[in-house]
Formats: structure tokens, C-alpha cells, sequence
């Protein structure tokens, strides 16, 4: 939804938004392309947009522009230039300050590592970012990063009482689909979410039915119910 939205925005053509504003927005929608995964990260489009960033940010006096190019470049980038990208993106943010912005990069990075199966590495800059969102009282990014903590096989805080949590035997990947689809999204809404397959989705989930001894998603969603 929100790359959909704000893509008129960044784009070409008329309906475009003012210079600034459609600049400012850059960041926000290469990272919501890219984790939509509808545009490849070849594509024309978000290329020309990181241009048109970069030329801004050498022109402007915001210091935590780099740092937010230097992700947008690292979002882009092949499997092997992503690491470096992302190394350089923190070393702005450490220079620049700003510790919401920090704790994106440190979110997507580890994001992107836990996708590549290098879950212990990505544990480090998943759990900074958990800090960091909590500390600027970002609870549904803080929530995210918990989630994807949890996803790379670190608990977030305090385990679920087993007792109290009808999910709490579940692996933290199956709480995390189980919760998704409670809330009433499709395998390919919950694919969309967790940055996964709808495969992998489906697979999941039959094995939360099988766990929980349920047989459809209408019994998930009132096992879920507090």
C-alpha cells in the first residue's frame, strides 16, 4: 500500500508532487518498492528516482542525507554489493546522528541478512534497531524489529507465559504468520508482510493448524483472541 501510494509522488509526469516533498519521499518509497518486490531492483524507475536523490543530497545541508542514499543503494544492489552498502549507510548515520534513521538502516539490514539465511549475524543489528525504535517511542517500528528478531531466532523481551499464549509453542516464524492471519490477511498479504513467499506462507501454516489442532483460520482467529 504505502509504495503504491506514494509512487505517483516520486514519479514522472503530471500529479507529481513539489521537488522537495517528492524528494523527501524518495527513501521512503525505494524501500517500500523494494520490500513489495513488484519492481525489480533493476528497474528504470527506481534507479532514476536514487539519481534524483543523490543529486539533492549533494546540494543539501541535511548531514543524514548520505546515509539514507548510501540504504537506498544498498536496497538496489546486488548480493554483493548490499553489505558494503549497508556498512557505509551506518557509517553516516554514526557521523550524522539521528537515531530513528539509524535504526531503519539497522532494521533493513538485518532484514536482509536474515533473508539470506545469515540469521546470528543478523541478530546484532536487529536488536540495535529494537533500542533504537524504543527510545524514539516508535512502537510499530519497535514491534517490527521485535518481530524480525524473533524470526532470526532471538526472543524479544520476555517469553509469552505458555499458559496465558495459545501460540507461545509455536516457532517465532509461526507466531508471526499465525498472528498475521488472525488478523484476517491472505497468505499472499502475509507473504507481502514478513518479506516471504507465499509458498513458504502456506507451508507455515499448515503446520500452525496441525500444531494447534485446528482446521481453519476462522478457528486461529478465535484461538488468538486475548
Amino acid at each position: 500500500d504505502a509504495a503504491a501510494r506514494l509512487a505517483p509522488l516520486v514519479g514522472s509526469g503530471p500529479g507529481r508532487g513539489h521537488f522537495a516533498t517528492r524528494t523527501l519521499a524518495v527513501p521512503c518509497w525505494i524501500e517500500a518498492a523494494v520490500l513489495d518486490g513488484r519492481l525489480p531492483a533493476q528497474s528504470r524507475e527506481l534507479h532514476t528516482a536514487v539519481d534524483e536523490f543523490a543529486s539533492w543530497a549533494d546540494r543539501a545541508a541535511d548531514p543524514g542525507a548520505p546515509a539514507q542514499l548510501a540504504r537506498c543503494r544498498a536496497l538496489l544492489a546486488p548480493a554483493g554489493e548490499a553489505d558494503a552498502r549497508y556498512g557505509e549507510a551506518l557509517a553516516h548515520h554514526e557521523q550524522a546522528g539521528g537515531e530513528f534513521e539509524r535504526a531503519r538502516t539497522r532494521l533493513l539490514y538485518g532484514l536482509w541478512l536474515r533473508r539470506r539465511r545469515r540469521t546470528r549475524e543478523a541478530r546484532d543489528p536487529l536488536r540495535d534497531a529494537l533500542v533504537g525504535f524504543q527510545r524514539c517511542s516508535a512502537r510499530a517500528w519497535a514491534d517490527r524489529a521485535a518481530g524480525e528478531l524473533r524470526a532470526a531466532g532471538e526472543p524479544a523481551g520476555a517469553r509469552p507465559d505458555p499458559e496465558g499464549d495459545p501460540l507461545a509453542g509455536l516457532t517465532p516464524q509461526q507466531q508471526r504468520i499465525a498472528r498475521c492471519v488472525a488478523e484476517g490477511d491472505t497468505n499472499r498479504e502475509v507473504a507481502r508482510r514478513l518479506s516471504l513467499s507465499p509458498r513458504t506462507v502456506d507451508h507455515h501454516l499448515r503446520n500452525v493448524f496441525a500444531a494447534l489442532g485446528i482446521r481453519s483460520r476462522t478457528e486461529l482467529a478465535r484461538l488468538s483472541r486475548p
